[in-house]
C-alpha cells in the first residue's frame, strides 16, 4: 500500500500568477533549467532550499514566511513550545 506523500501548502502558484509571469519566466530568473523543478514547488511536493527561497521571495517581492505559511506556523509553534518547555524548566 503506497503512503500519500505530505504536501507542503504555500502560495507560490498565486503569488506568480499576480505577478504575471510564466514558470519558465521564474524559471529563467532562478537560474533552473527548466519547469519542473518549479511545478514541484508550487504543488507541493517539495520545499525549495534556502537560496531558492530567498531567489522566489526576491521574484515575487514577498517575504518567504509568506510564500510558505503553512509550513512557517507549524515551524514557528513548534519553536514556541520549545521556548515555553525551557521557560518552565527554568522556573523549577
Amino acid at each position: 500500500m503506497r503512503r500519500r506523500l505530505d504536501v507542503i501548502k504555500n502560495g507560490l502558484w498565486t503569488c506568480r500568477k499576480k505577478m504575471g509571469l510564466s514558470q519558465k519566466r521564474v524559471a529563467y530568473f532562478l537560474g533552473l533549467h527548466c519547469t519542473s523543478t518549479l511545478s514541484r514547488w508550487e504543488h507541493g511536493a517539495k520545499l525549495p532550499n534556502l537560496v531558492n527561497a530567498l531567489k522566489l521571495s526576491i521574484a515575487y517581492r514577498m517575504p518567504v514566511a509568506f510564500l510558505f505559511p503553512g509550513y512557517y506556523q507549524k515551524l514557528k509553534k513548534e519553536i514556541r513550545e520549545r521556548e515555553e518547555r525551557l521557560a518552565a524548566d527554568r522556573e523549577e
